[in-house]
């Protein structure tokens, strides 16, 4: 068994457990078009792409592009991708050290109509226009 990658799977999924307060922030604002997505999908479909975005692999796997697949087919709309483009940073904040320009080369990668910017604690996702 992989011993990071399940610590790096509970970790993410102790976000899920933030404070009533927290989550409200990632709601999207009452006039935003509904998200197919929750913030914790995109969490649980991104988590295979951390050994990537650690540059612990030289590609993503196909559980991340899968992962990656999955937000693609929820994300469709402006405001969608910037909820998605918000819990992504969220996330990341929590699992140390990752290169944000891998971000937008996994959609890439997997070949996935997919757009999203270099994303890290810096990134205004209200101005991220795919």
């Amino acid at each position: 068994m992989n011993w990071p990658i399940v610590f790096l799977l509970l970790a993410n999924l102790a976000l899920l457990s933030w404070s009533a307060s927290s989550i409200e922030d990632l709601d999207p604002p009452p006039n935003a078009a509904p998200s197919l997505l929750s913030c914790d999908e995109v969490i649980l479909d991104l988590v295979p792409c951390l050994s990537y975005l650690r540059g612990e692999t030289k590609q993503p796997s196909a559980a991340c592009c899968s992962g990656a697949q999955k937000i693609s087919n929820g994300a469709k709309s402006q405001a969608a991708k910037k909820d998605v483009c918000t819990c992504i940073q969220k996330s990341l904040a929590s699992v140390g050290p990752y290169d944000k320009n891998l971000i937008p080369l996994i959609p890439q990668k997997c070949g996935i109509p997919l757009t999203l910017p270099p994303i890290d604690a810096k990134t205004d996702c209200s101005k991220y226009s795919p």
